[in-house]
């Protein structure tokens, strides 16, 4: 698909439409049964939300970012980090008399669970999107997820469909219309997604998730994260495999996070998808050498050094 070029310098290079959460974090030893109580070894309070931690990354890596959400009158300490990094807002959306999204995190070792209220980002509507476009050019590319309601996300998807580069990130999963999901350009899935999508069991080695992703009948390019493995991709019938470096775990929250903001901002760069996945997959390195879902010390500097002390990775299996 072609998209239109544009001379303006106020375009933005990335408009993600999303959520934004106030996170709290505990980390325990391991993860409760059912009824039981157990104590917290430490916890942390920070920002969150798919929306607001994408953004956060592609601004990281130089990106001209805005984000496009709906908060409550709570939300300062999760937009501080936006703010500093230069993400622009001004098409922020409060909503009188509701909260804020939020997440309580459970950290046991490399393993997670999170658990999500939506508050204000169940208020994000079609008809904001609408208002968005009616003051401001399409931007280069628009990123979507899964905290948001489903009808806003697919007005989303054919709103900025062949004026925008679309990437969809369905997550926390549910099911994507097949028309919504042939006019995105670029799938980013995890292992599970992409079972789900397909309708199969989900794939327990980097083979498995490979034969599942050349059987899957998906249009656009598509980009299956697998852990500490790196990511497959498929674009345009072929098949490649971007491996992660190697670095000592801190917390796994926000890494898919980290590795899409990198990913779109490397394509903004002009990068292909196989070098734009590279960068992605050692800035999600990187994340989760520290804490919280905006942790890591993301930025090219950073990025590009991990990625310099890595032999040229790309290997089609």
């Amino acid at each position: 698909m072609l998209f239109p070029q544009h001379s303006d310098t106020n375009r933005l290079d990335v408009l993600v439409i999303g959520s934004v959460n106030v996170d709290l974090g505990l980390r325990i030893d391991r993860f409760p049964s059912a009824g039981q109580t157990i104590a917290a070894t430490s916890t942390f309070e920070g920002p969150g939300g798919k929306g607001a931690n994408q953004a956060l990354a592609a601004a990281r890596m130089d990106g001209r970012v805005g984000l496009l959400a709906a908060v409550g009158s709570d939300a300062a300490s999760a937009l501080e980090p936006l703010r500093d990094a230069g993400v622009d807002l001004r098409h922020l959306v409060e909503v009188p008399g509701v909260p804020s999204g939020r997440a309580v995190l459970l950290i046991a070792g490399d393993d997670n669970a999170i658990v999500v209220m939506p508050g204000a980002n169940a208020h994000l509507t079609p008809g904001h999107i609408r208002s968005y476009l009616a003051v401001s050019e399409p931007p280069r590319m628009v990123v979507l997820q899964h905290e948001i309601p489903c009808e806003t996300v697919e007005f989303a998807v054919r709103a900025f469909a062949g004026r925008s580069r679309v990437v969809l990130n369905p997550s926390p999963y549910r099911e994507v219309p097949a028309g919504v999901l042939d006019l995105v350009d670029v799938l980013v899935v995890n292992a599970g997604e992409l079972a789900d999508l397909s309708g199969s069991p989900t794939p327990h080695s980097v083979d498995e998730a490979r034969d599942l992703l050349a059987r899957t009948p998906i249009a656009g390019d598509v980009v299956v994260t697998v852990g500490a493995d790196g990511a497959l991709l498929r674009t345009a019938g072929r098949l490649s495999h971007v491996p992660s470096p190697r670095v000592d775990v801190v917390d796994t929250v926000g890494a898919g996070d980290a590795f899409l903001g990198a990913l779109v901002a490397r394509l903004c760069d002009g990068d292909s998808l196989d070098r734009a996945a590279q960068w992605a997959a050692a800035a999600a390195a990187i994340a989760v050498s520290g804490t919280g879902a905006a942790g890591g010390d993301v930025n090219p500097f950073s990025v590009g050094s991990l990625l310099a002390s890595m032999p040229d990775a790309i290997t089609s299996p």
